[in-house]
């Protein structure tokens, strides 16, 4: 990633700056077919490779988040996939991960989602419903519900499409405060921070979406509040110094 300093103001103008970069890259990705790979979502190849570099810089925060999705997959009980259909007896919903990490289908039996990536997800799918469908188009979009917390407008939790990026989920949010700090955004997963401020700041000029920023549902993005100056007190005191100065410079003359 490269490292690029946000400064605190003016928060608006920046994270629309941000938005828009975020939009060119949606744009260049939505001209790829959503039936193949999606381009914000990591491949397992990806995903080791990028592990195998973390290893060797000894980053190992980021190192356990990418094995646990390589080990488990990226579905969780009570995640959402928006699916469709196309072709005889094809249909069009929403469909809810239950109990041990099925994806409930319609008419036919359930989809194991155990160990499988957002990436992997129209191929199974696809090869899945071939079994009673007759050449199936699928299209399916994996929601993710993470909190947007903090000095947001709107904070409260969303369910969102996971391959897009950060920044649209925000902005979603209603944008930063006024009393936001840009450089005090972090991401908490059961009140451990798994992202740090240094590290979600980079994640946001990049543009990544929430799955290459390993993401995944109950995860809780929190924006921090800018340093309060207290005129109240600090001007008393500076005053007072002043007194001092002034009163000691007036004995020694």
């Amino acid at each position: 990633m490269r490292k690029i300093r946000l400064t605190a103001a003016p928060a608006g103008a920046l994270w629309i700056a941000v938005l828009t970069a975020s939009l060119a890259v949606r744009g260049m990705a939505g001209a790829q077919s959503i039936s193949g790979t999606r381009p914000n979502f990591e491949t397992r190849a990806e995903l080791q490779t990028e592990l195998q570099r973390l290893e060797s810089t000894n980053q190992q925060s980021e190192v356990a988040l990418i094995r646990e999705r390589l080990r488990n997959g990226d579905f969780q009980e009570g995640d959402r996939i928006a699916v469709i259909v196309k072709g005889a007896a094809g249909f069009q919903d929403t469909l809810l991960v239950r109990s041990g990490r099925r994806l409930q289908l319609p008419s036919v039996a359930d989809l194991p989602l155990e160990g499988v990536l957002r990436s992997e997800l129209v191929g199974r799918l696809s090869a899945h419903l071939k079994q009673y469908l007759r050449d199936p188009e699928v299209q399916a979009t994996p929601l993710v519900r993470v909190g947007i917390l903090g000095r947001v407008a709107k904070p409260g939790y969303y369910h969102t499409a996971a391959d897009i990026p950060l920044s649209d989920v925000l902005m979603a949010a209603g944008g930063p405060t006024a009393e936001a700090d840009v450089n005090k955004v972090s991401v908490r997963r059961g009140g451990t921070i798994i992202l740090n401020e240094q590290k979600t700041r980079m994640a946001l000029t990049e543009g990544l979406s929430l799955d290459q920023m390993h993401l995944r549902a109950g995860d809780e993005v929190t924006v921090g509040e800018r340093r309060r100056i207290n005129w109240g007190v600090i001007i008393p005191v500076v005053s007072g110094l002043l007194t001092v100065v002034i009163a000691v410079a007036q004995l020694g003359n």
